[in-house]
């Protein structure tokens, strides 16, 4: 059972993140009011698990259910932020960096050598599919997974999911990239009409965030939740979506959103978090606020 007067490993991640977040706004808040109040909310986010601990009264199941996954909450928030720092800077210097990164590893640009070679509809539907059921595993996986599971293993579920997205944020943060969909040639003629293809054409339009194009977060994401399925799901669905993180990570080079290398950094990303980072947070002693310890009902002091 966690000790409510100490912070769980997430806590000090999301703590970290909001502080990483925080100091990468600093220097456009001489220019931009968006920005001093961006520093503002992340300043709210650092102070959001030390509020958390100094409550008098255990939690509810409902309420501790809800602050062992905020993260998931406040993770989703963060993702507008970098469509709104690309409106303020509106740069894409990092773009030829990784363009050059994605030659010298593959030899060429994939993303633009294998749709060339094979623009076929059915393939490009399949593709499209695949990349579309992404968000479909973000909306249904983690909730598939965390819900009826003892809080021990709801926590670190969702420390893996914060983990792998927030390792993602911090590299968009201070290394934006806008990709090759905006910036090159995509997709033309019979490979535009597919429905697939138009459900996430729809989809860009209505909540993507330019400056994220590198690490991938669809391969990082389907990487994550093939990891934590291979831990609590049964063998049989994990190995479904291990055999779904693939196709998605194909999906990222062949729709064009991706360099291939964009992807590669996905893998990494998710695999760097999940084998390392999360093992050196959940190893280490949690920190403590030296709070008296939250009493139990029985605890509770009566009153007349």
């Amino acid at each position: 059972m966690a000790d409510p007067t100490r912070l769980n490993p997430v806590d000090r991640w999301m703590g970290f993140a909001n502080l990483a977040f925080l100091a990468s706004w600093l220097p456009l808040t001489p220019e931009s009011s968006l920005a001093r109040w961006l520093v503002l909310v992340h300043l709210a986010g650092l102070l959001v698990p030390w509020l958390l601990l100094r409550r008098t009264r255990p939690l509810s199941p409902f309420g501790s259910a809800l602050h062992d996954g905020y993260p998931l909450l406040w993770t989703a928030v963060f993702w507008n932020e970098f469509g709104l720092r690309h409106d303020l800077t509106a740069t894409a210097l990092n773009d030829p960096i990784v363009a050059g990164w994605d030659l010298a590893v593959f030899g060429g640009h994939w993303n633009v050598l294998w749709v060339s070679a094979m623009p076929w509809p059915g393939l490009s539907e399949l593709l499209q599919g695949a990349y579309f059921s992404y968000y479909l595993m973000l909306a249904a996986i983690p909730v598939a997974l965390i819900a009826g599971r003892e809080p021990g293993i709801r926590r670190d579920i969702v420390l893996r999911i914060a983990a792998t997205y927030l390792g993602c944020f911090l590299i968009y943060s201070y290394f934006p990239v806008i990709g090759p969909r905006e910036l090159w040639p995509t997709h033309q003629g019979a490979l535009t009409e597919g429905l697939f293809y138009q459900i996430n054409a729809a989809l860009r339009s209505a909540g993507d965030s330019l400056g994220t194009a590198f690490p991938s977060s669809h391969t990082a994401g389907a990487v994550t939740f093939a990891w934590i399925a291979w831990l609590y799901a049964p063998r049989a669905l994990a190995w479904l979506i291990a055999s779904l993180a693939v196709l998605i990570a194909a999906a990222t080079v062949y729709t064009q959103n991706h360099f291939a290398i964009d992807t590669l950094a996905g893998v990494v990303v998710a695999g760097f978090m999940q084998a390392i980072v999360v093992p050196f947070l959940t190893a280490r002693r949690p920190l403590t606020l030296g709070l008296p310890p939250v009493p139990t009902p029985g605890q509770l002091p009566k009153t007349a």
